[in-house]
């Protein structure tokens, strides 16, 4: 799968289900607004790290035309969380080799999740993320 990953990594670590926010600590895992493009579609990816609870959205078709939206829905709604933002291109995210290259490159540690073939999300640490709350 080809696509464009914007990656938004925030200075909080949450619990959509305890709704609990709280400052990323030394060591901490933080929480992440996650884009995925393709040239077919765009997903939006919610992680909350204290429960690692993931809210994935299907937003549009037509994905890659999408990208200065999105950089806008982010900053309007976690804009004083934000702080750091990455656009990592994967041309093959079944290639290990390669997904380790551009995440490395852009200072991330190499842990890209494959969802149902449809989408890709970045993982802030090795544990399993999985839906747990349904957003309101």
């Amino acid at each position: 799968m080809r696509g464009i990953l914007l990656l938004s990594i925030l200075n909080i670590k949450s619990s959509y289900a305890e709704d609990i926010e709280e400052p990323v600590g030394e060591g901490d895992v933080p929480d992440t607004v996650q884009w995925w493009f393709t040239a077919r579609e765009c997903w939006r990816v919610r992680t909350f790290a204290l429960d690692h609870d993931i809210h994935t959205h299907s937003v549009a078709s037509g994905g890659h035309g999408m990208l200065p939206l999105a950089r806008a829905n982010n900053v309007k709604h976690y804009g004083d969380s934000i702080v750091a933002e990455h656009v990592v291109q994967i041309d093959d995210t079944e290639d290990a080799d390669e997904v380790r290259r551009v995440l490395e490159a852009a200072g991330l540690e190499p842990r890209l999740a494959i969802e149902r073939g449809r989408f890709v999300f970045w993982k802030p640490d090795d544990e399993l993320y999985v839906t747990q709350t349904t957003p309101d």
